[in-house]
């Protein structure tokens, strides 16, 4: 009996919720922008978790007697210089990238909020050491201290990732830090502290849970934006290696030959753009949707 109260109570503490969840989706779903960003992005997510069975060759897989062979039935996107297939090299690619992206912004929000939670809430000589290293890292430029970084450690796809994280997190830790200075004069922080709660719990159980809108939006924009950085470091070599199917690599590999066979370039760089702009379309609706000032 105990255990079917306590379930019906959390329930019914879960309604208000749900039905704001519900309403979201509702306003997200009046929107033909948001919605088509929505079925873009979904395409290529399945594309990348069923990409060995959608792509009808392997990512390294070559059909020497067909090197640079126009779009046709056989194949849909053409084929590159060593005869690759370029539509399972670009639906190979929506993996590599997909998960870079996701990596990055992930691990990223979960530092940067971290940072940006303790910082806030503790104020003083805390706030100020961690505001001091987060300026740091802010000062350098992004793209430059991602190549810095990706040199030093070596050229590849997971010190690229690991790159791109160093350079990310610091404006998650600005973002909540902004946040969690507002939320901790509420009262059901003032309420927590007066039943004893310790700083931990008060952080990370009361205080970071309404940080997740504003940081929600974030990380949809940003994922488009780690796309397009992760792509364009690999196309100037900071990245994945010679013949890896990574959307900026096969960029690079067919900048050679624009005039002989423009189709090598084109369509990796048409799955970066139809990514990017899907994952901005949503991020936009996201942020009008959560902003109550911005619902119409």
């Amino acid at each position: 009996m105990n255990i079917r109260k306590n379930l019906n109570s959390w329930i019914k503490e879960l309604e208000p919720q749900w039905r704001e969840f519900k309403f979201t989706i509702y306003l997200l779903r009046q929107s033909p922008l948001v919605v088509a960003g929505f079925i873009i992005i979904s395409i290529f997510v399945i594309a990348a978790i069923f990409a060995p069975w959608i792509a009808p060759y392997g990512p390294e897989e070559r059909i020497w007697n067909e090197q640079m062979q126009p779009p046709s039935l056989k194949h849909l996107f053409g084929t590159d210089e060593n005869g690759g297939d370029i539509f399972s090299r670009v639906i190979w690619g929506a993996r590599i990238d997909l998960s870079i992206a996701l990596a990055v912004v992930g691990s990223a929000a979960l530092i940067g909020s971290v940072v940006g939670a303790i910082s806030g809430y503790m104020g003083g000589k805390v706030d100020e050491a961690l505001m001091r290293v987060t300026d740091v890292f802010l000062a350098f430029p992004g793209l430059i201290l991602a190549m810095a970084i990706a040199a030093a450690l070596g050229r590849n796809l997971i010190n690229l990732t690991i790159a791109l994280i160093v350079v990310w997190w610091p404006s998650y830790a600005r973002l909540i830090r902004g946040v969690v200075l507002s939320e901790r004069e509420k009262l059901y922080v003032e309420a927590a502290k007066a039943i004893g709660a310790k700083n931990a719990r008060i952080i990370f159980r009361h205080i970071l849970p309404n940080t997740i809108y504003p940081l929600l939006v974030n990380a949809t924009l940003d994922l488009g934006s780690v796309i397009l950085t992760a792509a364009g470091l690999s196309f100037i070599g900071f990245g994945a290696g010679a013949g890896i199917a990574e959307w900026g690599r096969m960029i690079s590999d067919g900048r050679n030959y624009l005039f002989q066979a423009p189709w090598m370039a084109t369509f990796p760089g048409l799955a970066i753009l139809l990514s990017s702009l899907a994952l901005n379309l949503v991020g936009d609706g996201l942020r009008d949707v959560l902003d109550p000032r911005l619902r119409r």
